[in-house]
């Protein structure tokens, strides 16, 4: 498993029709689960929603955003990342007019298991036997 982690800083005055943007690059493989904090004083100020090639899939509504978050726990989840670029796009609004704020996305990724190339198989003694005296 590896660990991607990212810390934002959204400016005061961050809207949902104008939110802050940043890029998480990732590895190809399968999301396991997520950490997410966010400081207690952000309240409901502070809002984030993440997309993979323009699909959200944090929180795992495709309307919703996900705040209000002061204790980081693990969010389970099962989503696979087979597709580069290997990134996500998290989405932040702060509707605070006065300070920024900041917060802190982990994500759980199990990598993709490299094929296993097959080995060349050793002849049997059959075809052995066939080659020793030239067969067909």
């Amino acid at each position: 498993m590896v660990l991607f982690h990212y810390t934002g800083h959204v400016p005061a005055n961050t809207t949902r029709q104008a939110p802050d943007r940043q890029k998480l690059k990732i590895g190809k493989g399968r999301i396991t689960g997520w950490i997410v904090f966010m400081p207690e004083e952000a309240a409901d100020l502070l809002q984030l929603r993440i997309e993979y090639h323009n699909l959200q899939i944090f929180p795992f509504s495709g309307t919703e955003w996900f705040y209000g978050v002061f204790q980081a726990f693990i969010i389970p989840d099962d989503f696979p990342i087979p597709d580069s670029p290997y990134a996500l796009d998290i989405y932040a609004v702060n509707t605070d007019d006065t300070f920024n704020h900041e917060y802190n996305v982990m994500v759980i990724v199990e990598p993709a298991s490299q094929p296993v190339s097959a080995a060349p198989t050793s002849a049997g003694w059959f075809e052995r036997l066939r080659d020793l005296f030239g067969g067909e």
